[in-house]
């Protein structure tokens, strides 16, 4: 029996948007089934979580590991800011955009991670650690903001940002609470969309030179109309 809904994040919705194929068979065919591709980690994705796990110990009070020393200044800096820290916060709202448990999964619409998190009175920081190049998306830091001010609802004002750790720079973000209904404007429209695929078990391919080349469905042949070859 289909789900009610569809559950969606930034990711699944970024994959649904580049490509409905893509996310049905590495998201939303059952596990087990013969069209589930299932998700690679690749090194950099590796090397990437290992500095995200160290700098979430050093927020908890736990050294930097020596090989991550050169980040010492960017812990600092949150460790120093007013508030209360959290590290790794797992939110998830329902269809209601009330809060509710991220592994709620009868529940669950719409779900964020935040590498860190601190919240001061009325206002409000959320970062997302980054190891690789730069390359901004604004619309994950929309979600974040808009998902913390239904969890927050003490927070008027949020500051989000991108921390690029091997640039030593920040892509960042202000919103405001009066911008709440504007920020779920910005993806409703599309997530209706992909509820709607999810209910029509509907999943057409969009072929793009740049998709295609890392797609894992282009990877193992799954896709007859890729734009171009397999690249990784």
């Amino acid at each position: 029996m289909t789900a009610l809904f569809l559950p969606w994040s930034h990711s699944r919705l970024k994959t649904y948007l580049a490509c409905p194929k893509q996310l049905y068979h590495t998201q939303v065919a059952e596990r087990g089934r013969p069209e589930r591709i299932e998700f690679v980690q690749t090194q950099a994705m590796k090397d990437g979580n290992e500095i995200d796990e160290a700098l979430t110990a050093r927020i908890s009070g736990a050294p930097l590991p020596p090989k991550f020393a050169q980040w010492e200044g960017v812990a600092q800096v949150v460790l120093d800011a007013p508030g209360i820290k959290f590290t790794q916060m797992k939110l998830a709202l329902d269809q209601a955009f009330t809060p509710c448990g991220y592994t709620d999964w009868d529940k669950a619409w719409v779900r964020v991670i935040y590498d860190i998190a601190v919240i001061d009175g009325d206002r409000g920081f959320l970062g997302d650690w980054k190891n690789g190049m730069i390359w901004p998306d604004e619309a994950q830091l929309r979600l974040f903001a808009a998902v913390g001010f239904h969890q927050f609802p003490e927070v008027e004002t949020f500051h989000t940002s991108y921390i690029w750790l091997k640039h030593g720079s920040t892509s960042d973000n202000t919103y405001h609470r009066t911008e709440l209904p504007d920020l779920w404007q910005t993806f409703l429209p599309d997530v209706e969309r992909m509820q709607v695929s999810y209910q029509a078990d509907h999943w057409p391919a969009t072929p793009s030179k740049q998709a295609c080349k890392w797609c894992a469905v282009n990877r193992v042949g799954a896709c007859s109309v890729a734009a171009v070859r397999f690249g990784g």
